[in-house]
C-alpha cells in the first residue's frame, strides 16, 4: 500500500509540474516552451455598433514602440496582401521576442489603413502621408491637398477624383499583467476613459520569462457623408449638376495624439454625383451619373432630354469623405461648414454647422449617453436627406440606416 501510496504520489506532482506548459498556448505559431515577449492586438469596436470590425475593415497596420524616454525602440509594419490577410484573422497579434524588446516599459501607437500603405499612395486620389517618427510625439498624419487655393477662397481643394482611403490611430492602450505560463487572454473590450492619456497609465511592461498582453484600441478617423436634395416647389426640376456641394474645415493634419492640428484650410467635393428619378409606377431609377470614380459617363445612362411625362419626382445625390470631425459647442467657432450653393443662380442654399448637425443622430442611441464628439467619433456614414423651397433647404432628415431612424430638422432661419 505504501508503495502504490508513493507511485500515485510521484505521477500527482508530475502532473502538477508540467500543467504550466500545457496550459500555454501561442497566439500565433506553436512552440514548445511557455511565450514570452510582448504580444500586441487590435481592437476597432469604438463605433456605434459596438462590435470589433478590425478583422474586417483594417488591412494595414503601423505599430511603434517607445521606451519610458518617448525613444523609438522598435517598429513594425502589417499589411494584408492577395497571398496572405494576417489581419484578417481574429486576434491576430504582433510578437516582439525578448532579444527585440528588453524588460521595461514601453508606450504604444499605431496608425492603420484599409489597405497596404504603399498600396494606397500608388492610386488616384488624395492620400495621407505619415511621417516616420523617432519620439513618441513627433507622429503626424497629412492628408494631400492642393498647391492653390480654390478661386475665391482661403481653402486648398482636397482631390475628388476617388474616395479617401480609411485611416485610424491609437484610441488607447491597455494591457494585462506579465502572465506566466497562463492561456492567452480575451481580447478586452474598449471601456472609459477613452484616451491615450495619462500616458503614464497606459504604459507596458515587459520583464523576462513571462509574456505581456497588449491590446491597441483604434478610432476611425476618415467619415463618409451622403446628401440627398428633394425640391418641394417642382419635384421634377431637380438635377445634380444644378448645385454645388462643398464641406470646408481646418483638418488636414492629425498629431501623434489624434488632435486635429489646424493648419490648412481644407475644400471637399464630392467624388460621386448623380441624379435619380422615380416614375409614376412606383420604380426609381438612376437617370444621370454627373461624377464617380471610374465611370465612363457616356454609356448606358438616361439623359434629362428624354420624355418626362412619367416622371414625378427628381433627387440629386452627393458622396464626400473627409478627414476627423471635431465638435464645438460654440457656434462661431472653428466648425465644420457644409455649403451647398445653386450654378445657375448663385444662391447660397445652406450654409451648415456640419458637427452640430451630424451630431444630433447620437439620439438613436440614447441608451448609451453619447456625447456630441464621441458620437462623431464613433459614427463613420452619414446621411443628410435635404427637402429645398426655391433656392433654400426648409428641412433636413438626419438618417441612421441601420436602424431605420430619422430625425427632422426645421431651418431656424426661414
Amino acid at each position: 500500500m505504501n508503495r502504490l501510496s508513493k507511485f500515485l504520489s510521484r505521477i500527482a506532482l508530475a502532473i502538477i509540474a508540467a500543467a504550466p506548459l500545457a496550459a500555454c498556448t501561442m497566439i500565433q505559431d506553436s512552440v514548445e516552451d511557455c511565450p514570452t515577449g510582448l504580444y500586441v492586438r487590435f481592437v476597432y469596436d469604438y463605433n456605434t455598433q459596438r462590435a470589433d470590425m478590425f478583422k474586417d475593415h483594417v488591412g494595414h497596420v503601423a505599430l511603434f514602440i517607445y521606451d519610458s524616454d518617448g525613444k523609438l525602440a522598435a517598429e513594425r509594419i502589417v499589411s494584408n496582401s492577395e497571398t496572405s490577410s494576417p489581419l484578417s484573422q481574429y486576434g491576430y497579434a504582433v510578437h516582439l521576442d525578448p532579444s527585440e524588446l528588453r524588460p521595461g516599459k514601453y508606450r504604444l501607437q499605431a496608425v492603420a489603413m484599409q489597405k497596404d500603405w504603399e498600396d494606397a499612395l500608388a492610386t488616384p486620389g488624395a492620400k495621407y502621408r505619415r511621417n516616420s517618427p523617432s519620439l513618441h510625439d513627433e507622429l503626424t498624419v497629412v492628408l494631400d491637398r492642393g498647391e492653390n487655393r480654390c478661386p475665391g477662397s482661403q481653402h486648398f481643394d482636397v482631390s475628388d477624383t476617388a474616395p479617401l482611403d480609411t485611416l485610424w490611430h491609437t484610441l488607447k492602450v491597455t494591457s494585462t499583467l506579465p502572465m506566466d505560463g497562463n492561456s492567452t487572454p480575451e481580447i478586452p473590450a474598449t471601456k472609459k476613459p477613452y484616451s491615450i492619456y495619462p500616458i503614464g497609465e497606459q504604459m507596458v511592461e515587459v520583464a523576462d520569462n513571462r509574456a505581456t498582453y497588449a491590446t491597441v484600441s483604434l478610432i476611425r478617423d476618415t467619415k463618409h457623408l451622403n446628401i440627398t436634395l428633394r425640391q418641394l416647389d417642382e419635384p421634377t426640376q431637380l438635377f445634380g449638376d444644378m448645385y454645388d456641394v462643398r464641406i470646408l474645415d481646418n483638418n488636414s493634419t492629425v498629431s501623434h495624439d489624434n488632435s486635429v492640428v489646424t493648419t490648412d484650410s481644407l475644400h471637399y467635393s464630392p467624388y460621386a454625383s448623380w441624379t435619380s428619378r422615380f416614375l409614376s409606377d412606383g420604380t426609381m431609377e438612376i437617370e444621370t451619373v454627373h461624377k464617380g470614380p471610374g465611370i465612363d459617363y457616356t454609356k448606358g445612362l438616361i439623359t434629362r432630354a428624354e420624355d418626362d411625362a412619367e416622371v414625378v419626382q427628381r433627387t440629386a445625390h452627393y458622396n464626400l469623405m473627409f478627414n476627423r470631425l471635431m465638435y464645438n459647442a460654440d457656434d462661431n467657432a472653428d466648425n465644420a461648414r457644409l455649403m451647398i450653393s445653386n450654378k445657375e443662380t448663385g444662391a447660397v442654399v445652406a450654409d451648415i454647422n456640419l458637427p452640430s448637425m451630424l451630431s444630433q443622430g447620437r439620439m438613436a442611441y440614447e441608451i448609451y449617453n453619447y456625447g456630441h464628439q464621441e458620437y462623431l467619433d464613433r459614427e463613420y456614414d452619414y446621411h443628410l436627406d435635404f427637402f429645398l423651397k426655391g433656392d433654400k433647404w426648409l428641412y433636413c432628415d438626419i438618417v441612421i440606416n441601420v436602424l431605420s431612424w430619422a430625425k427632422r430638422t426645421q431651418n431656424v432661419e426661414l
